[in-house]
């Protein structure tokens, strides 16, 4: 006589798990399968070059890698690695129809700002492309753009055009993981305590700088917990000075200045350096302090 195996509530609840999982696969599958064909993204480029240079942000990793394919201003770093989107005058968002990309992390990089005005929408398949227009400030200077030199304290680094070699390590012009997003920013890579003094020469200044810090990669900021300290020097002079720790993600800060030309120098350093191991501590791989700065005249509007 056979005997009969009653199941179980846990085995109840794991089939019916398995089940749901298999619908969700199903219904993804439907409605993910290919969005666009070749002529869609012909159109697609068509419409974006008629406004030139405007960025294309793509908020899902899931579809950028094929706009990078097909739009050349989606993979520009504008498009890439922004700093955030409250300095983009214009710019293109790409994403599913059924999307609201504003509902997630996209939302954040605007840092307070009001959103963007909706001034064009253009369905193509089954991707919607928006266009958006915001007031921005005048910017005056990029920090990537205006390093003069780099020093320690045990002398100048060796280099330029984006990689200078210190004694104590290096400082370089990079594209980091910050807080699982690529950030452009100068990377400061350097021993325990070893401050870089960054000179920009004399600089045009407007009201207000705006900058970000954060640190890179992911499997540093695992195994290591450091803070950095960041000062800037206006006219020799330190006219401000900020402290962040590696689990405050893309962080930003912003100072007030006077209009006109002035001496701006920048100071970095983290506390410390290198990731702890299984054997213990190691000096290397070590955590990247991330530093963007841009001047702007945003006419006395905070």
């Amino acid at each position: 006589m056979v005997k009969l195996i009653r199941p179980n509530g846990a085995v109840i609840l794991l089939g019916l798990l398995c089940v749901l999982g298999l619908v969700e696969l199903l219904a993804a599958f439907m409605e993910y399968r290919p969005n666009i064909d070749e002529d869609g993204w012909d159109e697609l480029a068509a419409i974006v070059e008629q406004r030139g240079e405007d960025p294309v942000i793509v908020p899902t990793s899931w579809l950028s890698p094929a706009a990078r394919m097909n739009l050349a201003q989606a993979r520009s770093w504008d498009a890439l690695a922004y700093p955030d989107l409250r300095s983009f005058a214009s710019f293109w968002l790409l994403h599913h129809k059924l999307e609201r990309p504003w509902r997630g992390s996209l939302r954040a990089e605007l840092e307070g700002a009001p959103l963007p005005d909706l001034v064009e929408i253009h369905h193509v398949g089954r991707l919607t492309l928006e266009r958006y227009e915001q007031s921005v400030g005048v910017e005056r200077f990029d920090l990537l753009d205006r390093v003069e030199a780099v020093r320690t304290g045990r002398g100048p680094c060796r280099g330029g055009r984006g990689m200078w070699q210190c004694k104590d390590g290096r400082v370089s012009i990079r594209t980091l993981e910050i807080d699982y997003r690529p950030r452009r920013c100068l990377a400061v890579e350097l021993d325990d305590g070893v401050v870089a003094e960054v000179e920009l020469g004399e600089v045009e200044l407007g009201d207000r700088i705006r900058g970000h810090v954060g640190f890179g990669d992911f499997n540093a900021r695992l195994r290591a917990d450091p803070s950095a300290r960041v000062e800037l020097l206006i006219d020799e002079v330190v006219a401000a000075r900020w402290l962040f720790t590696d689990d405050q993600g893309w962080a930003a800060f912003a100072l007030a200045t006077e209009p006109g030309a002035h001496r701006v120098q920048l100071r970095a350093s983290t506390s410390v350096g290198g990731t702890w191991q299984r054997d213990g501590h190691r000096t290397n791989p070590t955590d990247s302090l991330c530093i963007e700065l841009r001047g702007f005249d945003e006419g006395g509007d905070g």
